[in-house]
């Protein structure tokens, strides 16, 4: 296939995504089964936003923080009548277990890894409800963020999860192996009207969003605030681990820094530095090619004096000190208007 070939079918897939739906393979992410009666007390304690009102069939994100409120993982958490199951970023259920297990003492809570049971897809696009429709008979078109419901399909259960998109509107299909390898049959079978997006073309999607992911954005170099992640932490709900440094931050206006979009027409890659005369004032931590090759599309923390939409900054790369544009999310790609 010719280079040409391949750009087509990329712009083909993403302006799918954008304008119509799409499916993502979502391999490898953290499926935590928590039970026991104090499960949704226990998170509520540990987490960032409030989970006090979560009943069967909602879900909710929150933040998992260290106790200096530094992210370990962002989590969707969704209530059963008789568990929960937490929905996490790949490669991050180890830790997850482990820190939740230390907190528990005399709470009547369990923790299993199941990430290894199940398979997840992700339909997304305008049209995404459509196709899960078509899919499995369930009209999900008014369901709010994290809310779930479940269908049997082939010889097993798929859970159905509304979740937070990269192409406006997302659905998460998570179940046994062969349930999941089914679905996935069946949406590569029409695979000219709802294509299936590659890692690469993922990633694109999710920077040009500003949307953050773990290893990126998401680490423990960060706090939730900085990380934008302000709409998931709740002011009102009492204390959490890290909810002393969170609210001293934000009573005090002393977050540091902030995500900003970077668009430059020289390479960047996550790491580099952003730099003032010489003072490091920020750093890159997410990058892509736009569609023709010729701009790269960033993420960087930048310190927040000088975060401002349509200034310049410095980036200090391997091939030397290079002047980019900061931008507000979601970025445009202008090669491709």
């Amino acid at each position: 296939m010719s280079v040409n070939t391949l750009g087509e079918r990329r712009l083909k897939a993403i302006r799918s995504a954008q304008t119509s739906s799409a499916w993502i393979d979502r391999k490898g992410w953290s499926w935590i089964e928590m039970s026991g009666a104090d499960r949704i007390d226990l998170l509520h304690r540990l987490t960032t936003n409030d989970l006090s009102r979560l009943s069967p069939g909602k879900g909710i994100q929150t933040v998992l923080l260290t106790d200096k409120a530094r992210i370990i993982d962002v989590l969707t958490v969704m209530q059963g009548t008789e568990s929960a199951h937490l929905l996490g970023s790949p490669g991050m259920t180890d830790q997850t277990i482990r820190w939740l297990r230390k907190y528990v003492i005399m709470d009547d809570v369990r923790l299993q890894d199941r990430s290894s049971e199940v398979s997840m897809v992700e339909i997304c696009g305008p049209r995404s409800a459509d196709v899960v429709a078509e899919l499995l008979g369930l009209d999900v078109s008014s369901a709010a963020i994290g809310q779930w419901t479940s269908c049997t399909y082939g010889s097993g259960e798929i859970i159905v999860v509304r979740l937070p998109s990269i192409a406006e509107v997302s659905y998460w299909l998570i179940g046994p192996q062969h349930c999941v390898d089914l679905l996935r049959e069946d949406l590569s079978a029409n695979q000219e009207t709802i294509p299936h997006l590659s890692e690469e073309e993922v990633e694109y999607l999710r920077v040009c969003a500003g949307m953050g992911a773990i290893g990126h954005e998401w680490s423990e170099a960060y706090n939730p605030l900085e990380a934008g992640l302000l709409h998931l932490t709740s002011f009102t709900k009492g204390c959490y681990i890290g909810q002393e440094v969170v609210a001293r931050l934000d009573s005090y206006n002393k977050v540091k820094q902030r995500i900003m979009g970077v668009v430059s027409s020289a390479p960047l890659e996550q790491g580099n530095l952003v730099v003032d005369n010489d003072v490091t004032i920020g750093v890159v931590t997410s990058s892509v090619r736009s569609l023709d090759g010729s701009l790269t599309l960033a993420l960087a923390y930048v310190r927040g004096e000088h975060a401002h939409p349509h200034t310049p900054i410095a980036i200090v790369t391997p091939q030397g000190t290079v002047v980019a544009e900061q931008m507000l999310a979601p970025l445009k790609d202008a090669t491709c208007q």
